[in-house]
């Protein structure tokens, strides 16, 4: 019982770390994707469009989208962003740790691969 108590205390502290302001977050990811400006590391956002869709609009739901998984414990389940999609497969982030494990992919993955259905979901 009293690792089961430490290996939850573990998993807490990991998800906290993670949501720290040393690595991405909500704004930086949704940035990343669909901002046409230079980040903070001077690296070019990747500027991905969707037709009939301001770049302000995809930033806000992309925001909504994310806080919301943050604020959702939760599992990572079969959820795995570094394995390419379909254009056709929805991918919905359900919680907190999918949402970390999505910002990571974001971050690590270049811009052609981010438009070619990885890390997902890039609406």
């Amino acid at each position: 019982m009293r690792a089961l108590k430490i290996a939850v205390s573990f998993a807490a502290v990991t998800t906290m770390l993670a949501l720290s302001a040393c690595g991405p977050n909500c704004q930086s990811t949704c940035n990343r994707l669909y901002s046409s400006s230079t980040n903070s590391a001077g690296e070019e956002d990747c500027s991905i469009s969707r037709p009939g869709r301001s770049d302000t609009d995809l930033i806000d739901t992309c925001m909504t989208e994310c806080e919301a998984a943050l604020a959702t414990p939760g599992e990572i389940g079969a959820y795995d962003p570094f394995v390419q999609q379909g254009q056709n497969t929805s991918i919905e982030l359900e919680n907190e740790r999918q949402a970390v494990l999505w910002m990571e992919c974001i971050e690590e993955q270049s811009c052609s691969r981010l438009s070619e259905g990885y890390c997902a979901p890039v609406k």
